[in-house]
């Protein structure tokens, strides 16, 4: 059940990822097309392909904690025994839960400061900028809380 709950969460999440990607090289093309033949830069040009990179990126750290793609030190795999890789598996999760719960916290913040603050191209308050965050931080800490039950249970990763 979890496994399905992950799966479905983290298909979401590629396929916004994925439209953020289009978005942000349409935009950038768009911007530089205009510039260096049109004369003619769009304000909001910059400001939407930074936001659609800063959303990305932070959609794909979720995703890569989902599918276990973050960087490790394999050298303890093969010098450990196999409960031992577990235990040090549950603490790499818990580890990155914990930072997740600062990215919540934090990232509330920032969302919170960024009300009162409107990009000048878009118009668009700064907290949709920000609001990623805390959001990407909830995604990673239901990822780790998935993995960790999952080693719990099985004895292996999801």
């Amino acid at each position: 059940m979890l496994k399905k709950i992950e799966h479905f969460v983290t298909n979401i999440m590629e396929y916004l990822g994925m439209a953020l990607l289009l978005l942000m090289t349409a935009t950038v093309c768009l911007t530089v097309f205009t510039r260096y033949f049109l004369d003619f830069t769009p304000g909001w040009g910059e400001e939407l392909a930074l936001i659609s990179m800063v959303w990305f990126g932070f959609l794909s750290m979720a995703i890569g904690v989902s599918e276990n793609l973050h960087i490790g030190i394999t050298i303890l795999d093969h010098a450990l025994s196999k409960k031992m890789m577990l235990y040090l598996d549950i603490f790499k999760y818990a580890a990155v839960g914990a930072f997740s719960l600062f990215m919540i916290s934090e990232g509330l913040t920032m969302t919170e400061i960024g009300l009162g603050n409107l990009l000048p191209g878009i118009q668009l308050s700064s907290a949709f900028l920000y609001a990623v965050v805390p959001l990407s931080g909830v995604a990673i800490l239901a990822y780790s809380i998935i993995h960790i039950i999952m080693l719990i249970k099985n004895g292996q990763e999801v």
